[in-house]
């Protein structure tokens, strides 16, 4: 399993990873990665520290899947352009001589630019571990738009076919049916995904077909695949997902094995219930890939209280109910800036993104998310530009602080105080 990191420098923010031994920079795919200009790759350079390599790739500016979409669906718009830039990825990898099976695909891995909405991967030369797919399968099952059942039915196909077929079904055959499943009907622009009309993939017979010129769903025996036969593939893989010696259900934290969750029987089941807004099932199902962020907080010694211990006269301790406390965000002038009714709180000035718009050319399109955890809440950096500070100390990014009342954050220029 490939182990990141994100660092921080001058004027950049990075991802990094260690190689395990010192790499043979003259060996053909690191002259090729440390020359660079491959598009969709993202920028890549060998750094020694202490005698141990990192390679280190450049994702200012960029936000990973994970986060980005960790509070909305997956749409038609989004799943043409990955798709497309799978494609485009991996032949423009074969262009250059390298091997499309280095490319790192987990969500936490996978850069999107919130200006262009265009992808960036991370190659790693050599790479002799799992690749993440597993990972970006599961994702895409468990963040599709539920709404829109033909993009369900296309989704659950791949990832089944994936399943059974791996590597070899994606090196082509994917393309096709996506296309067959009809899943180029009219798509809405969104700002964060890649332009639609660019999208090229090619058909079984070898021919280019552009993604603009469908308009409509094709169904039925137009796509050449019976519908049906499609549901009984993805009533397969919600069985698949639940075999237990294949990928353990994951519950979220505070969530018991107890708790009465249980997994779907079938995907007809579990489209009608995602169908119907089953807020709390659609929580608790997971299909192995937990996307919540968990803080590591350091152990707290506890004190024991001698007087307890002593008899009080008769007086029985009576545990009252706890109040319940809402959190403010706020200026310096105590202007109250947002409330924290929610378990977590996007800041940026990308409006359509965010739950605190701030509008400072400073701040970051998606800066910092503030978000709850059991009971404590906590501060993160979402790869800002310019840095986000607790009490003065600069957070790396997608670095977590814990927080008190009467902390002091600083996004760019503003200061935020938490209460």
């Amino acid at each position: 399993m490939i182990v990141s990191e994100y660092v921080r420098g001058l004027k950049n923010n990075y991802v990094r990873i260690r190689e395990l031994s010192l790499p043979d920079e003259r060996k053909y795919q690191y002259c090729i990665m440390k020359r660079g200009g491959i598009t969709g790759l993202l920028s890549f350079e060998i750094r020694y520290i202490d005698s141990d390599a990192y390679m280190y790739y450049d994702i200012t500016s960029r936000q990973n899947l994970s986060t980005l979409y960790s509070k909305k669906p997956l749409d038609r718009n989004w799943v043409i352009s990955f798709f497309t830039s799978m494609k485009r990825i991996k032949d423009e990898a074969v262009r250059f001589l390298l091997d499309p099976g280095n490319l790192v695909w987990n969500p936490s891995n996978i850069f999107q630019d919130l200006k262009t909405g265009k992808f960036g991967y991370l190659y790693v030369p050599y790479l002799n571990e799992d690749n993440g797919m597993s990972e970006m399968m599961d994702f895409m099952v468990s963040h599709v738009d539920y709404s829109d059942d033909e993009l369900v039915k296309c989704v659950y196909s791949v990832a089944e076919q994936y399943k059974t077929g791996g590597d070899v079904y994606l090196s082509d055959k994917v393309y096709s049916d996506i296309s067959g499943l009809g899943l180029f009907g009219e798509v809405k622009r969104d700002s964060v995904a890649p332009a639609v009309e660019d999208s090229v993939f090619e058909t079984e017979e070898g021919t280019d077909s552009s993604l603009e010129k469908s308009t409509s769903f094709e169904t039925g025996n137009k796509t050449g695949k019976d519908m049906e036969v499609v549901y009984t593939q993805a009533e397969k893989i919600g069985n698949a997902f639940k075999a237990p010696d294949e990928r353990p259900l994951r519950l979220k934290p505070g969530l018991s094995k107890d708790s009465g969750s249980k997994r779907t029987t079938g995907f007809k089941e579990l489209l009608l219930r995602m169908r119907t807004r089953d807020k709390k099932f659609r929580e608790e199902y997971d299909f192995g890939y937990g996307m919540d962020s968990q803080a590591v907080v350091a152990e707290e010694p506890v004190y024991s209280d001698p007087e307890l211990n002593e008899d009080n006269g008769g007086t029985v301790f009576v545990e009252l109910p706890q109040e319940e406390s809402t959190h403010r965000l706020m200026s310096e002038t105590g202007r109250i800036l947002h409330v924290m009714s929610e378990n977590s709180c996007v800041i940026g000035k990308k409006e359509d993104e965010v739950d605190l718009f701030i509008d400072d050319e400073g701040v970051s399109r998606m800066h910092a998310r503030i978000f709850k955890s059991r009971e404590d809440y906590y501060v993160e950096d979402l790869n800002s530009t310019n840095g986000t500070f607790k009490n003065g100390v600069r957070l790396k990014p997608y670095e977590q602080r814990k927080l008190a009342a009467g902390d002091e954050l600083k996004l760019a220029a503003r200061k935020i105080i938490f209460s």
